[in-house]
């Protein structure tokens, strides 16, 4: 059998209609049949900040606890499921921290983009409402007890001080003060 038999068996496959999964452990990826979207899971904060950087539109998987927490110059956003992130938006990330289990999706049609905005909208007015504490231990305690209701309490533990201090304007050690008093 020659090469070009054995193309005829085995055509190539339009991998634009499968999901594409890293993980540290993995050496190649995994690749499954998924209705039309390319969902890229990332084990390092700085491939996840690269795909930002790179100005295309992505959003956080909406079918996932899972969230990304952006770090700009002098604030935090935090984009949860179903959030767009990237594009123009987060083209002054410095950094990217993944929370839960994260992967984003790639919208590809215009609608699920403008859905996407509009979730991206919502989770920034849900922050919003956190800052209007004006006590910044009670702002602290109620974004520590946010995330622990949507993820759980180890996965809050993970999430740096400084991060969640730069979401809801206060010091990392307002922070750590209440996560000490919740415990």
């Amino acid at each position: 059998m020659d090469n070009l038999d054995r193309q005829q068996e085995h055509p190539k496959l339009d991998t634009s209609n499968y999901i594409v999964r890293s993980r540290l452990w993995a050496d190649r990826d995994l690749r499954h049949r998924n209705l039309g979207t390319d969902l890229i899971e990332h084990p390092h904060s700085s491939e996840i900040l690269a795909e930002i950087n790179g100005g295309k539109l992505l959003m956080v998987d909406s079918r996932r606890r899972n969230g990304l927490i952006l770090i700009k110059g002098f604030h935090a956003e935090f984009a949860g499921p179903g959030a767009a992130v990237g594009g123009a938006f987060d083209a002054d990330s410095q950094q990217a921290i993944p929370v839960g289990d994260f992967c984003f999706v790639c919208p590809l049609s215009p609608a699920e983009r403008q859905k996407a905005f509009g979730i991206r909208r919502h989770w920034l007015r849900l922050t919003e409402q956190l800052t209007a504490k004006s006590v910044a231990v009670e702002r602290a305690q109620m974004i520590l007890t946010q995330f622990e209701q949507y993820f759980d309490s180890e996965t809050v533990v993970q999430i740096p001080d400084e991060a969640l201090a730069l979401l809801i304007g206060v010091f990392p050690q307002t922070i750590r003060a209440a996560r000490q008093i919740d415990n």
